[in-house]
């Protein structure tokens, strides 16, 4: 292809980028690996030198990649425009709200020596004899815990005492708890003000003293941390204790969080919620690429990203240090590397695929069920006649498998030797565990059981697999509500919920019918290219819009399907279970809202609709004016 305006851009910059980011993340995962084993601080210099590289690489790859793009394929920079605007927008979103809720947050009382003094979250009571002057601080029962204490006296820091025990993010002081200090005030000083600064703990459960806030980040921000410090997983471990490590699910989700936390801080919502931001926002991008791939047409893609950048429960869980978007993003990475063809070395699309389900599988492993979607692709809808596709599953499957034995027995070698000598052991003990989630009744049961179909309706009708593609109350993970005098307006200050975008949700009524009727009349259609079945190429013939039609009504039947089964087994089911369907569900509406007898103007009114309910439900609105926020109500 001839290239407009100079010399074409070089590929092999970027190739060089590129493989340089690789490099760089494989020594810092190395490094921080060294850190867990030997907990040596002189390591953690090297890490952040490396995540600075890695950084630096990452952003040259990717501007070198749009660079490369757009001068060697003019004929496509509307799309990559697209691609590009949407990801750093996804991007921009999720850094927008990546601390909130804080940490800690900063908090000052002051008061007169010997006169007692405090707010809502501290008391402070003094006294001052001679110039002996004895401080004691307690965090208010049933109130936030205490991350960090300083005294000052006439506003300047007070020297010859400390608190004990000083708290610290390491080592909070509890609800309830007291901490208690001397100093020697300088003779010919008056202190007439004392003054404790501290800051106090929004994101951690006092109950079991674990860091995390927003749905089940109690439960993976532990083990995230214990894993960073190289702690020994033991099976039956409190979350409180050290040799926690929610052994229930793979490590992989959790150690991209351990590393998100070595370079920006263990105790930042930032550190934790980084790599599932990264994951989730260029989930948005993969998908552009598959859907194009599949159907051969820019508008299916373009609106398949944007329905997927603008789902509600995709966006929360990107958004928080949980478990179930990095399995998205190594499976819609498999996917694509497939319908590319993608080859590297002597490994082909199988091998590379492969290979990445089985990162997602470590992830999480309800990623089997994206492994089973892309065999019963290649099966039915793959090339080559039906021993080469069945070579070709059998290939994928191996792939899987291997990579995932490899990297649960890396994980139980080092770090669960006591609980689980082989990865066998540790599949096992995952599968037991999830058959153990059984309710004893059809019921809402927040805490042990169901979630609730209508908010503040507990012992009412639970959430089911059916009601996942109906209606339910959206699930508040967080949320906080802020009342404003004069006006008495109440708005929500922070939430994140748990709910798809229904708007997209509903759609699947149309567009599933839709789909299963052009797939059928294709096959009506195309003439088969040999009698014998075991010869024919079984995707022979299909167009563009079939490719499309066979791979989501796969993936959405794997990713949804199974769920109706676990639950008639008596097995309790969530609504963010079916986040890996969410791709499915904007491929297939980006399917109907694009036929061409669909007006334009229709499509339009109906992306802006999605658009509003996003915007509703973005947890934190603090660009909007107060009664704007207050009149949305969520």
């Amino acid at each position: 292809m001839e290239i407009q305006g100079g010399r074409p851009p070089s590929r092999a910059l970027l190739l060089g980028l590129v493989g340089g980011a690789i490099v760089t993340l494989v020594a810092l995962t190395l490094v921080i690996l060294a850190h867990a084993f030997t907990r040596s601080p002189a390591l953690l210099l090297p890490a952040e030198a490396l995540a600075a590289l890695l950084a630096a690489l990452s952003v040259g790859s990717m501007a070198d990649g749009v660079y490369f793009s757009w001068r060697r394929y003019p004929q496509h920079r509307r799309a990559i425009l697209f691609v590009v605007g949407i990801t750093m927008a996804t991007l921009i979103a999720h850094a927008y709200i990546i601390n909130v809720p804080a940490v800690s947050s900063a908090g000052t009382v002051t008061g007169a020596p010997g006169a007692p003094f405090g707010d809502s979250k501290v008391s402070v009571t003094s006294s001052l004899v001679g110039q002996q002057l004895e401080v004691t601080v307690q965090a208010e029962a049933g109130g936030s815990a205490i991350a960090s204490l300083s005294l000052l006296g006439n506003g300047a820091p007070l020297a010859g005492g400390a608190f004990s025990p000083l708290p610290s993010y390491a080592s909070p002081l509890q609800p309830g708890s007291t901490a208690a200090g001397a100093w020697t005030i300088p003779s010919g000083e008056n202190v007439t003000q004392l003054t404790v600064d501290y800051r106090y703990l929004g994101c951690y459960d006092t109950t079991d003293q674990v860091y995390g806030c927003v749905m089940d980040e109690v439960f993976y921000v532990p083990a995230s941390q214990h894993l960073l410090a190289g702690d020994q997983c033991k099976v039956g471990a409190p979350s409180g204790t050290p040799a926690y490590c929610n052994p229930e699910h793979p490590p992989l989700t959790k150690a991209l969080m351990a590393a998100g936390m070595a370079v920006l801080g263990e105790y930042d919502a930032a550190g934790w919620r980084l790599m599932p931001a990264v994951l989730g926002s260029f989930c948005v991008p993969l998908l552009f690429g598959t859907a194009w791939e599949l159907s051969g047409d820019k508008k299916v893609a373009y609106v398949s990203a944007l329905l997927l950048s603008m789902d509600v429960m995709f966006f929360s869980q990107s958004s928080i240090g949980v478990l179930d978007v990095p399995p998205v993003f190594f499976g819609l990475l498999a996917f694509f590397v497939y319908f590319k063809g993608v080859r590297w070395w002597k490994l082909d699309k199988y091998v590379i695929a492969g290979a990445l389900l089985g990162l997602a599988g470590l992830a999480k492993e309800t990623a089997v069920f994206a492994v089973a979607a892309l065999a019963t692709f290649i099966l039915f809808f793959g090339e080559g006649t039906r021993l080469r596709r069945v070579y070709s599953i059998l290939k994928v499957v191996l792939v899987v498998g291997l990579v995932f034995a490899a990297g649960m027995q890396a994980f139980d070698s080092s770090m669960a030797s006591a609980s689980f000598p082989t990865f066998v052991s540790h599949v096992g003990y995952m599968l037991s565990y999830g058959t153990s989630l059984v309710a004893d009744k059809l019921a809402c049961q927040p805490t042990t059981g169901y979630w609730c179909m209508f908010a503040n309706d507990p012992g009412g009708p639970p959430i089911l697999p059916l009601g996942w593609l109906l209606y339910y109350s959206p699930v508040a993970y967080y949320l906080v509500t802020v009342t404003v005098n004069p006006g008495n307006l109440t708005y929500v200050s922070v939430g994140y919920y748990g709910v798809t975008n229904l708007l997209m949700t509903w759609a699947t009524f149309v567009w599933l019918p839709l789909l299963a009727y052009a797939l059928y009349s294709e096959y009506r259609r195309r003439e088969p290219k040999l009698e014998d079945f075991a010869e024919a190429p079984a995707g022979a013939g299909l167009s563009g819009d079939g490719r499309l039609a066979a791979f989501t009504l796969t993936l959405f039947a794997w990713s949804y399907v199974p769920y109706l089964f676990l639950f008639l087994g008596g097995r309790v089911t969530y609504p963010f279970y079916i986040i890996p369907a969410i791709p499915a569900m904007a491929m297939g509406t980006a399917f109907w809202v694009t036929r061409k007898w669909f007006p334009k103007w229709l499509a339009a009114v109906y992306l802006s609709m999605v658009f509003v309910f996003f915007l509703v439900y973005f947890p934190d609105k603090s660009f909007l004016p107060v009664w704007l926020r207050a009149l949305i109500g969520h």
